[in-house]
C-alpha cells in the first residue's frame, strides 16, 4: 500500500523534526518517563530538548572529525605521491655528484664497446663517482668522451664526475696492462705478452706491454688446456686438444694488475667460444665433412698464408682440394710454425727437411694443431670456401695478392716470375 511518505518524513526529515521525533521514540522505547509525568518539560522543551541538542552537537562534531581526518589523509597521500614523483625529477635534473678530485686510489677497467652508461655504472660501483647520471651528463657535455679507450685506469674514490672523465682521457692515468692478440699470433707470441712487464707513460714506442706474470705460472696454465674451458665440440678424440693454439681469440684484452695467467687465458678462450658460436662454425664444418677443430686448423693456415682477406677462402679451398686428391699440402707456414715452437729462426730452416708432423711436405693431411690464432675473416673464409679446382697458389704481385691455378705448369711459371720480381718467393 502507498503510505504517502509519512514514515519517511518521520525518520529522515533533516536536523529538526526527524531528530527530535527519533529521540522521543528512543525515550519511549527505553522506558524513560514521558510527557504524562513531566508535562511541563514537554511543553517548554527543557531537559528533553537539551538531550536532543547534545546528541545533535555530538553528531556534528563526529562529522567534523571525520572530515578533518579525511582531509589529513588526502594531504598525506598527495605528499607521498609528490615525493615519489618529484624526487626522481629532482635527481634527473640534479644527479648526485661528489665534489673535488677525490682521494685514495682505485683501478677500474673499461671494456671494449662500453658506452657512457656502462662506464658510469662501473665508476659508481667502484665508488669513484656518486651516480651514473652524473657521469653521463659530464660525458654528454664533452665531445672527447667518445675517445675513451678500453683498458685499465687508475682513478680516485669520491671524485666529481667531470674530474673522473678528465682522468679517463689522460694517458698518464692508463694502467697499460692490455694484452693484444693479433690475427695469426701464436701461443709463444701470447706467452711473451703475458710475461712482459707492463708499460708506463715513458715506455718507448712499439714496446711489448704485458702483465709481468711469472713465466712458470704462464707455462703451467698453458699446459692445462682442459682447465681453460674449451667448447666440447673442439675436443680431439673426446679429449681436450694438446695445445691451446688457435683457441686464443685475436682481440685487445684489458686486464688489471690482479689478473692471473689462468684468468687471462680463460678470457681469451671464452672470447673464442663466443665468436665461433656466432659464426656457426660447427654447422659449417659438418657441411665440409670436417670436425670443428679441423676447420680451425684450416683457418689458421689460411691466416698465415694469405695477406688479404679475399684470399683466405681460396687458400682453404686449395687445402681441401689437395686433401681430397691425396696430395701433401706442401705449405711452408706449417714448417715455419715448428721453427717458432722449437726456438729456431723460420728464415734459416729448410721447410721440406724439418722433422715432425708439422712438415707438410712429408706428412699427409692437416698438421696436428692449428699453427696460430685466426681472426674472424680467416674463420669465415675457411667455413665458406668457394667452388674451384685450384691446387696451387703463389704471390701474384708485390703487394702479396695470391695467384691460384690448377695447372702445375702455370704454377711453375708463376713461381719463376715471383722470384724474378722479388715478390717474396725466395
Amino acid at each position: 500500500m502507498d503510505s504517502g511518505g509519512s514514515h519517511d518524513d518521520l525518520f529522515f526529515d533533516g536536523d529538526h523534526d526527524g531528530d527530535a521525533d527519533s529521540d522521543l521514540l528512543d525515550d519511549h522505547l527505553d522506558g524513560r518517563p514521558g510527557d504524562d509525568q513531566h508535562g511541563d518539560d514537554h511543553h517548554d522543551g527543557g531537559p528533553r530538548r537539551s538531550r536532543v541538542e547534545a546528541r545533535r552537537h555530538s553528531r556534528r562534531r563526529s562529522k567534523r572529525r571525520f572530515i578533518t581526518l579525511l582531509a589529513l589523509l588526502l594531504v598525506g597521500v598527495v605528499a607521498v605521491a609528490g615525493y615519489f614523483v618529484a624526487l626522481p625529477i629532482y635527481h634527473y635534473f640534479s644527479p648526485a655528484d661528489y665534489d673535488g678530485r677525490g682521494s685514495g686510489s682505485v683501478v677500474i677497467t673499461i671494456r671494449a664497446n662500453d658506452g657512457a652508461s656502462q662506464i658510469g655504472d662501473t665508476l659508481t660501483k667502484q665508488g669513484v663517482v656518486a651516480s651514473i647520471r652524473a657521469f653521463t651528463d659530464a660525458a654528454s657535455g664533452n665531445s672527447a668522451a667518445q675517445n675513451i679507450q678500453p683498458g685499465s685506469y687508475r682513478l680516485r674514490h669520491h671524485m666529481s664526475a667531470s674530474n673522473a672523465l678528465t682522468l679517463l682521457l689522460d694517458p698518464s692515468s692508463r694502467v697499460n696492462s692490455d694484452i693484444v692478440v693479433t690475427e695469426g699470433a701464436t701461443v709463444p707470441d701470447v706467452e711473451k705478452r703475458l710475461t712482459a712487464p707492463p708499460c708506463t707513460a715513458t715506455s718507448p714506442a712499439n714496446t711489448i706491454c704485458g702483465l709481468g706474470l711469472d713465466p712458470t705460472e704462464v707455462t703451467k696454465a698453458l699446459a692445462d688446456v682442459k682447465a681453460l674451458g674449451l667448447p666440447t665440440d673442439y675436443n680431439v678424440g673426446g679429449q681436450a686438444p694438446s695445445s691451446v693454439e688457435g683457441l686464443l681469440y685475436p682481440a685487445t684484452y684489458p686486464f688489471d694488475d690482479k689478473t692471473s695467467a689462468v684468468d687471462a687465458l680463460q678470457q681469451m678462450v671464452g672470447k673464442f667460444t663466443d665468436q665461433v658460436r656466432g659464426l656457426q662454425l660447427s654447422a659449417a664444418a659438418k657441411q665440409l665433412r670436417l670436425t670443428p677443430y679441423q676447420l680451425l686448423i684450416v683457418a689458421s693456415i689460411a691466416q698465415a698464408e694469405a695477406k688479404f682477406p679475399a684470399d683466405y677462402a681460396k687458400v682453404a679451398r686449395v687445402i681441401l682440394n689437395r686433401i681430397a686428391v691425396g696430395r701433401h699440402l706442401q705449405i711452408d707456414a706449417t714448417s715455419a710454425y715448428w721453427a717458432k715452437l722449437t726456438g729456431k729462426d723460420p728464415a734459416k730452416i729448410i721447410y721440406a727437411a724439418i722433422p715432425g708432423p708439422y712438415n707438410s711436405y712429408t706428412h699427409a693431411g692437416l698438421p696436428p694443431t692449428p699453427i696460430g690464432n685466426p681472426g674472424a675473416e680467416a674463420l669465415t673464409g675457411a667455413a665458406s670456401p668457394p667452388a674451384g679446382n685450384w691446387l696451387y697458389y703463389v704471390n701474384g704481385d708485390a703487394a702479396g695478392h695470391l695467384f691460384f691455378t690448377d695447372s702445375e705448369a702455370a704454377f711453375t711459371k708463376a713461381v719463376a716470375k715471383c722470384k724474378a720480381q722479388n715478390w717474396g718467393c725466395g
